[in-house]
């Protein structure tokens, strides 16, 4: 059925190669290309999941390097797959300073874990600091950091003790 669509629906006209993929590469491959309508009838006409679709979307634009796109998406309605993936994908193409765009939707201790992903340990302790729990996530905080970074220990510590 989508080697049918990819033929007859002129798809082959407007991206060459794909066909033979099947719905999964030919969405991605729509999206990283920038042809959004085409990949928004081919979730429509094979029925795909607004899970399913964001899933791939996301991964799609942060293969592409689509920034300004991606903030788009992320704002056009609520995720139905949260917003741990945007920071993921930021992060496995290398891009932190898009990443901390979405950490502060997250749920807290999800804030806590991608602020130390990003490097950022005095943020993840300033969040920590605001949450239930603060004691274990503090833990994890100082366990991440090491023994040997007593600099950074000292000021994750003062943050924890002004809570």
């Amino acid at each position: 059925a989508v080697v049918s669509t990819q033929s007859t629906g002129g798809l082959n006209s407007k991206v060459s190669g794909i066909t033979g993929m099947n719905l999964n590469e030919t969405v991605d491959l729509l999206i990283q290309r920038a042809l959004f309508a085409e990949a928004e009838g081919l979730r429509k006409e094979f029925k795909l999941s607004d899970r399913k679709f964001w899933w791939l979307k996301v991964r799609a634009l942060t293969k592409a390097r689509n920034w300004s796109e991606l903030e788009k998406f992320a704002k056009s309605k609520k995720s139905p797959i949260g917003y741990k993936p945007f920071v993921d994908a930021c992060l496995e193409n290398n891009n932190k300073g898009e990443a901390v765009k979405y950490v502060e939707k997250l749920p807290r201790e999800q804030q806590v874990d991608s602020y130390m992903d990003l490097d950022m340990p005095e943020k993840a302790g300033e969040i920590a600091r605001l949450s239930r729990g603060s004691e274990e996530l503090f833990d994890r905080i100082l366990s991440q950091i090491g023994p040997q970074n007593t600099v950074l220990r000292d000021r994750i510590n003062a943050i924890r003790n002004n809570s």
